[in-house]
């Protein structure tokens, strides 16, 4: 197949995009991508892209168009444009630069909807069938996000919403918990299919000992809770701090690998607190390198705010933490939660509140060794059997194909 990735976000922005878009040219496909100019999660574009250079690339056998983007910045404000923008930019790039005979289009989103315009856009101007893949649900995410409160926005923002829901040829969703939600729109059951999360083969089990430059980074005493990924108002970092501060008479270190809009707030409130020893910021790594940082810790932590829309959701981390056989720590509730206690593969918070919290760090530091080892195990099995890129990745091939093919009825 000709597949056109549509997506905001890809290489090097660390996102699921990438290892699907490689693992489909690997099973012998041409891929080719439109995405933004490389700017999440600081918000600001990464060295050696801009608007003017860098436009397109090869990657992994991949072709890759950068629209013209408005980066996301750290107000409001700016993540607004930056989500009013690509669709507009990406579908102009569409027209003029990919494939005229491109079989599918594959519309992978994360937050925002809109993306899923450019894929509509290429249905009608080249009759060209689309998959949306939807990791969150719109429009309560954007709601929830931008902290969207008059109806006079909230009731059109539903409408497009289901408008865009219903132009899909297949949706896929990321979650068990989804389904619904896309039906409510007038979305017959029979066009979405469950298309989980998985991690790129490089999230493995690695020993310690394989990992030595990490080692040098990494505490090698007392327990070491690590968190990876952005560091955002969604993910609840405060709580983080909060149960730290709680726990702070412990021989517990966090670790915190990633950056986000969030990130310098979230520092400022650490140092008030004089909590600066217990708190470790390694900044951001190429995605290879987590293994090797997640092998140098005692658990893995995954958070996010309590809301209705988040406990639907699972996170892409916790596909990751399960494929790097540790035990986690799951600040979430609803299905990331449920998926986690069903893989006995760590300990779910019983709410999320910083005592909650607190307790469940406290217990898995008490745990014992072996226990959490045993946890890891559990994990990793329950990834493979789950989550494994063969199951997801032969899923997904199979439905873009069963979408092309409707392109010849």
């Amino acid at each position: 197949m000709k597949i056109v990735l549509i997506s905001q976000y890809f290489y090097p922005e660390q996102f699921s995009n990438n290892s699907i878009a490689k693992n489909m040219v690997e099973r012998g496909h041409e891929v080719e991508v439109v995405a933004c100019v490389p700017n999440y999660p600081q918000g600001a574009f990464f060295d050696g892209y801009s608007n003017s250079t860098r436009r397109s690339e090869i990657w992994e056998g991949v072709r890759v168009f950068r629209a013209r983007t408005a980066a996301r910045g750290t107000r409001t404000w700016h993540l607004a444009l930056n989500y009013l923008t690509y669709p507009i930019m990406a579908s102009f790039t569409l027209w003029r630069k990919t494939s005229k005979d491109a079989d599918i289009s594959f519309v992978s989103m994360p937050s925002p909807l809109f993306q899923a315009f450019a894929g509509v856009f290429l249905r009608r101007i080249r009759k060209v069938p689309t998959v949306y893949w939807v990791q969150d649900i719109w429009p309560e995410s954007a709601v929830f996000t931008l902290g969207l409160k008059s109806p006079w926005i909230v009731k059109p923002l539903e409408a497009v919403c289901g408008w865009l829901y219903r132009r899909a040829d297949l949706i896929l969703v990321q979650s068990e918990a989804f389904p619904p939600m896309i039906e409510r729109f007038g979305v017959p059951a029979e066009k979405i299919r469950v298309l989980a999360n998985t991690a790129p083969d490089t999230y493995r089990v690695l020993d310690p000992a394989d990992a030595p430059e990490q080692a040098k980074l990494v505490p090698q005493t007392g327990f070491r809770v690590m968190f990876a990924g952005n560091i955002g108002e969604s993910q609840n970092f405060d709580m983080l701090i909060d149960a730290a501060d709680r726990l702070k008479g412990h021989d517990i270190s966090w670790v915190i690998i990633g950056s986000g809009r969030d990130a310098d707030r979230a520092k400022s409130r650490i140092a008030e607190l004089k909590l600066q020893d217990k708190f470790l910021f390694l900044g951001r790594f190429p995605e290879e390198d987590m293994p090797k940082f997640f092998t140098h810790a005692d658990a893995l932590i995954v958070s996010l705010k309590d809301s209705e829309i988040f406990r639907l959701t699972v996170p892409y981390k916790i596909q990751c933490y399960m494929a790097c056989g540790k035990p986690i720590i799951a600040c979430v509730r609803g299905e990331g939660a449920r998926v986690v206690e069903a893989a006995e593969a760590g300990y779910a918070v019983s709410d999320i509140s910083v005592d909650s919290l607190s307790a469940t760090v406290l217990k898995m530091a008490k745990t014992s060794p072996a226990e959490r080892a045993k946890l890891g195990r559990n994990a990793r099995q329950y990834f493979e059997q789950t989550y494994a890129p063969d199951i997801i990745y032969g899923n997904l091939e199979t439905w873009l194909r069963e979408a092309a093919d409707s392109k010849q009825h």
